[in-house]
């Protein structure tokens, strides 16, 4: 399936180079239809930041189970999702002012690169900030509660690989259809 992909992308792409930039039309509806899903799971991930960080925080202020969750890592969990959802907002805005119907293919191009690269990257620091959480915390939780580890454990493995197999083709069809050309 995904050499299929590849195959119909690197046509694509050939048929693009052969044109001059006045012969590619894009695809005005489909780009925005890719946009306005994109927004949306901006404004979903947004928001689960959001409650995520305000949990954390009460979770923090209550001293609740500060054995084998302390203080420091609720804090410091609330402060990283904190960031996320500030960080989702700024990509948010960042495509939400592309106008797809006014510019040109070569700049829908480069623009949507870039927050694409935006996005990865942010993504890519909040993961190292979740690996060094559940480092912290997967050593606390060992010690003081084993069942309370192996639920998280799975918990964490099941995320990973529904990201994977289920989110991240999602994205990339999504920015792929943003560029969408007129055959």
């Amino acid at each position: 399936m995904q050499l299929d992909e590849l195959k119909k992308s690197m046509s694509t792409l050939e048929q693009v180079l052969a044109k001059t930039n006045s012969d590619i039309k894009i695809d005005v509806s489909t780009s925005q239809t890719a946009k306005s899903k994109i927004l949306n799971k901006f404004r979903q991930g947004f928001v689960s930041c959001i409650i995520l960080a305000v949990v954390f925080t009460a979770m923090a202020l209550g001293n609740v189970e500060t054995q084998s969750f302390p203080n420091y890592l609720k804090i410091g969990m609330a402060v990283c999702l904190a960031v996320g959802a500030v960080w989702y907002v700024f990509i948010y805005f960042k495509l939400n002012r592309i106008d797809i119907a006014a510019l040109t293919p070569a700049n829908l191009f480069s623009k949507t690169a870039n927050i694409k690269l935006m996005m990865i990257s942010g993504e890519v620091f909040f993961i190292v900030c979740l690996v060094v959480f559940f480092t912290l915390l997967f050593q606390s939780f060992w010690s003081y509660n084993q069942i309370g580890f192996w639920a998280m454990a799975a918990t964490l493995l099941f995320a990973i690989v529904y990201g994977i197999v289920y989110m991240w083709p999602q994205y990339m069809k999504l920015f792929r259809d943003l560029n969408s050309i007129k055959e």
